[in-house]
């Protein structure tokens, strides 16, 4: 994150504390339904600094949020995203990038300290580490399943609440999460084809490029 958005996002953290508990919750799932949105950081503070002191000015007035806003946040929150100006392709293309790679960076070290852990109890030198098709795979599915995930959440977080039985959410829970289970563990079974072999000290810095490039991409104001 750049400066002047991470600036802003704790002058934002610091005034939401003002806001009465039940504005608080309000704003909670407003913050995570624009990052949702095709805007960058900064905008996203920018936009919620807005909405925090419209809330503020309010309930001074004795008003609550909903009576400020109105009771569709959604609508509320489209009204004003659909009036900010699109990224341009790339942007958006580095800020989806750029989300990704402190994740792949997470996964790659994983696959490293896993690798020298079986490569040393299986009593051989854990200098060359092989990377198969198979855990090629199994960190993609991983990396998609949170991304969509993490948009899920953030798309549905001003959703009315749907009313569906117990039964119906724990086989819908229960069938997602066997699909993501079986798209990570079976390819490490059937695809054991070495896909390349990293000497240890490469890995461990192909491990780091990704946090890094992170790094470097998150100083730029229009991500």
């Amino acid at each position: 994150m750049n400066p002047q958005a991470k600036a802003l996002r704790r002058e934002n953290n610091n005034r939401e504390q003002e806001l009465s508990p039940a504005a608080r919750q309000g704003m909670t799932d407003v913050v995570v339904y624009l990052r949702s949105q095709d805007l960058s950081q900064l905008a996203q503070e920018e936009i919620r600094q807005d909405i925090q002191e419209m809330i503020l000015e309010g309930e001074k007035r004795g008003e609550t949020m909903e009576q400020v806003i109105g009771e569709d946040y959604r609508a509320f929150c489209d009204e004003i995203v659909a009036a900010v100006p699109r990224r341009p392709r790339l942007v958006r293309f580095l800020g989806i990038f750029g989300d990704l790679l402190p994740a792949l960076s997470v996964l790659m070290g994983i696959w490293v300290v896993n690798k020298v852990v079986h490569t040393l109890l299986a009593g051989n030198s854990p200098l060359h580490l092989t990377l198969t098709v198979g855990e090629m795979i199994s960190m993609v599915v991983i990396l998609a399943a949170g991304i969509g995930a993490v948009e899920w959440i953030c798309r549905t977080a001003l959703d009315k609440p749907r009313q569906e039985k117990k039964g119906t959410l724990f086989l819908r829970a229960w069938l997602v999460l066997a699909c993501v289970a079986a798209g990570i563990l079976l390819p490490t079974v059937f695809w054991k084809k070495i896909l390349c072999t990293l000497w240890l000290p490469v890995a461990l810095v192909v491990a780091c490029l990704p946090v890094l490039l992170s790094l470097l991409l998150s100083r730029r104001r229009d991500l």
